[in-house]
């Protein structure tokens, strides 16, 4: 019977080869699209979702309540993780967990690798699977080393290194130590990346650091019993708290700082391990926003929403042409459950196929995607039970929506009429419409969202920084060689150079360069009896002439003088501390000495557009070595100039892994998010519109065939060829007009509300609006249009003859 059933379905489907092929590359496209989308969304929703014991590992943070607003910092003191152990219960592993680069050495090879020094309970509470070593025993002791297996592949040639030495540069000193274990290589969908561990007892400055409380660096993870409830173990913390950070708590107090909802003025709080991807306020991984995710399912399912509203449609005009069929086959006795069987087992037979073709465009796609967003997802993510369950709903969802619908409309139909030939398409199916209307919300919104997106990325890359950003180059030090000496190289090399304008260094980067790195440095200090918190920067001579950063007063930093001792700040800053011209203003910074203020620059953009301009203060102290080389180079020539600037750095560093870049390159990093939304939403509204026409093509099609005879007998009465393209059009521009009430104030509730994560951001425009829809109407005119004039030219006596 089942494969009656199937062979019967199949040879329908091959009769009717053109109206197939319609349904199969209509929703194999779509299932191309919504498969990638939904590897890019399900990459994202199981981050961190392949550690056992997830749901009891949590990350601490510290919420303080200032007086104008809420902070919250995962940065932790050494001697926070012993003592959390060591007073709080329900804890029953702790880890700390410091990340950063080192260079690392085995014989002639000599690397750049991620570090994190952790406590030998890391193992244990994270599920990285080590595939030779001991989980218990592979960080016993201070010297031992545990490696990934791509770092073991690379400085060995090789995974099998259990007991072999291999050197890494700690603080400017090479140190032996021992591989104990190798690691499989991390998920790409980890939160927490390295390719060393190593004990944090090397940590640089980690003796001095033991027992103070004022010294944040690290991450601090705690893995509760299985009983003990989050909340709860946040309660039961307010006394450790208030025993340990009493002089924050009297700062914060004292510059008007209120008690939270809990009554506490600092709170420590966890943070979930499957939440950590989410919350912003981490310095973990790159965290986004979990409405990322979700609006790539939304989006999926809006293109799959179009596909099956095309094969409903289509299914049902395409009915009326089978109606003697099925009227035929109530004749000889079929019931109407084995009628919807047949019909819906044909619709199931296509829906595959077009998963088939859906899944070998994903494939060929997938490699372009990488590539572009510069990813390395892959279909694995696909496979995890959860991710292939939702996967599975949402197919037989589309399968019983697009074929189901159309099966039991179709097996009711009267047999005596359809025997006659009497049932006909009614061109004024309220169903039918209300399914291309909504098709047109969705095509009119993501066309809408995608014009605001793009204004909104244009103009973070073409607004003014307060720095050049176009003419100068960024050069990653790198953890071997020593930041001075080199900028010190540097300087002599480039300085006959033709096209190279000045140099300078600092130790925080401008936006991402290649390296991937973007940190920065916040520190307090009292003055006049409050808390000011800064951005500390250190820099070198010249920065401001390289960055053409305009100096407001007083005077940049100078050879002729001692400015050991000398910081320069910005507006912002010269703000918080009393006024614009804070020239000569001496500073309590570090152990009680005082910096004194020689200059005052104009607030430039330091951070991203995300946020807005915050106090900064830059130093020229040697204690931080430069980690940037930065090199201002003449507009005429800015390929001859990288090159040649490329050409001394590799001869300077020879084994340097990362390339210069311009800030221009670096700036633009930051936003690639917001890149990837802005290429998806493209695509996804191009997609919608071309599926849209598919079936609107259609629909067009089999509704001037039915008016075929009408049309007749306008033409014979004097009806001009204008006059019924009009009439034959009206039908669909009113559709387009009502989908365009709908989408617009959503569409514009939508964006502004993404908007609002930026500090400098564009105002929507009604014209942004407006053009979504007119595109829309005109893409829907052309489509009916092309069908509606075919029907007018038609010869009328052909026509009257049509039945």
């Amino acid at each position: 019977m089942f494969k009656n059933y199937i062979k019967t379905s199949l040879r329908n489907l091959w009769k009717r080869k053109l109206f197939t092929s319609i349904h199969i590359i209509g929703l194999g496209v779509a299932f191309g699209a919504a498969i990638l989308l939904f590897i890019v969304a399900a990459n994202q929703l199981t981050f961190d979702d392949f550690h056992i014991n997830k749901q009891t590992i949590h990350l601490l943070s510290l919420e303080q309540h200032r007086a104008q607003k809420t902070d919250f910092s995962d940065n932790m003191p050494v001697p926070m993780a012993p003592a959390v152990k060591r007073e709080l219960s329900g804890v029953t592993a702790v880890t700390r967990v410091m990340g950063g680069m080192v260079a690392s050495r085995q014989g002639s090879k000599e690397l750049d690798l991620g570090i994190n020094y952790v406590d030998p309970s890391f193992l244990q509470m994270f599920s990285f699977p080590l595939i030779s070593g001991n989980t218990r025993l592979a960080l016993s002791g201070p010297e031992q080393v545990v490696l990934t297996e791509n770092a073991s592949q690379k400085l060995f040639g090789t995974t099998a290194t259990l007991g072999k030495p291999v050197q890494l540069n700690a603080d400017g000193v090479w140190k032996t130590f021992v591989v104990s274990g190798i690691l499989k290589d991390l998920p790409n969908n980890s939160s927490i990346r390295f390719d060393v561990l190593v004990r944090f007892e090397n940590a640089g400055n980690y003796r001095s650091n033991a027992d103070q409380w004022g010294n944040l660096n690290h991450n601090v993870f705690v893995q509760l019993r299985e009983d003990m409830n989050p909340q709860r173990f946040e309660q039961s913390s307010h006394a450790f708290i208030n025993k340990y950070f009493a002089e924050d708590i009297n700062t914060l107090t004292r510059d008007g700082g209120k008690p939270g909802p809990d009554g506490q003025v600092i709170s420590l709080r966890l943070i979930s391990l499957p939440d950590m991807h989410f919350n912003k306020t981490t310095s973990i991984g790159n965290a986004t926003s979990i409405v990322f995710p979700w609006l790539l399912i939304v989006l999926s399912i809006f293109i799959l929403f179009i596909a099956s509203t095309n094969f409903i449609n289509l299914s049902l005009a395409g009915s009326f042409t089978r109606s003697r069929e099925i009227g035929m086959r109530k004749t000889l006795g079929a019931g109407r459950a084995q009628i919807l069987t047949q019909l819906w087992g044909e619709a199931l037979i296509t829906c595959l196929f077009a998963l088939t073709l859906g899944g070998l465009l994903a494939q060929v796609l997938l490699g372009y995607f990488n590539a572009e967003m510069r990813s390395v997802l892959t279909f694995s993510v696909l496979f995890s039970p959860k991710v292939l369950a939702w996967f599975l709903v949402l197919f037989l969802a589309v399968t019983a929506f697009a074929g189901g619908y159309p099966a039991a409309v179709m097996s009711k139909f009267n047999t005596i009429l359809t025997l006659k030939g009497g049932l006909k398409m009614n061109s004024k199916n309220k169903l039918r419409n209300v399914l291309i209307s909504t098709q047109f919300v969705i095509a009119i919104l993501l066309i809408t969202s995608t014009f605001i997106i793009s204004s909104q990325m244009r103009y973070l890359r073409s607004k003014p920084l307060g720095y050049n950003k176009t003419q100068v180059i960024s050069i990653p030090v790198g953890t071997g060689p020593d930041g001075e000496s080199v900028l010190k190289l540097m300087r002599a090399k480039l300085a006959a150079v033709p096209g190279v304008l000045a140099v300078s260094g600092t130790d925080n980067n401008l936006g991402r360069g290649k390296d991937g790195s973007s940190r920065t440095s916040v520190i307090g200090f009292d003055y006049h009896n409050r808390e000011i918190k800064t951005h500390w920067q250190r820099v070198d001579y010249d920065y401001l002439e390289t960055l053409d950063i305009p100096l407001l007063a007083g005077r940049d930093f100078s050879r002729d003088f001692d400015d050991s001792a000398s910081v320069l700040i910005n507006e912002k800053m010269a703000q918080q501390i009393g006024g614009k011209n804070q020239v000569g203003t001496l500073l309590p910074i570090g152990d009680g000495h005082n910096l004194v203020v020689i200059g005052v620059v104009k607030d430039f953009n330091f951070k991203s557009l995300h946020k807005d301009i915050e106090p900064l203060t830059m130093s020229i102290r040697a204690e931080n070595a430069p980690q940037y080389i930065y090199v201002k180079v003449k507009p005429d020539d800015l390929a001859g100039s990288m090159k040649a600037v490329t050409a001394v750095w590799k001869g300077v560093n020879p084994s340097a892994k990362a390339d210069p870049t311009f800030l221009e390159e670096n700036t633009n990093r930051q936003y690639r998010n917001e890149e990837m939304m802005t290429t998806i939403f493209t695509s996804g509204a191009i997609l919608t519109i071309l599926i849209s026409c598919m079936g609107l093509f259609a629909i067009a099609l089999f509704i001037m065939e039915q008016r075929t005879k009408e049309i007749g007998i306008r033409k014979v009465l004097g009806a001009s060829v204008p006059g019924i393209v009009q009439l034959l059009s009206k039908e669909f521009a009113r559709m387009v007009a009502v989908a365009f009430l709908l989408a617009a104030p959503l569409s514009w509730w939508l964006m502004n509300l993404w908007l609002q994560n930026f500090a400098y951001r564009i105002h929507p425009q009604w014209w942004m609006l407006l053009t979504g829809g007119a595109i829309v109407m005109a893409v829907a005119m052309l489509t009916v249009g092309v069908q509606a004039v075919r029907a007018a030219l038609a010869n009328p006596v052909r026509s009257l003859k049509t039945e």
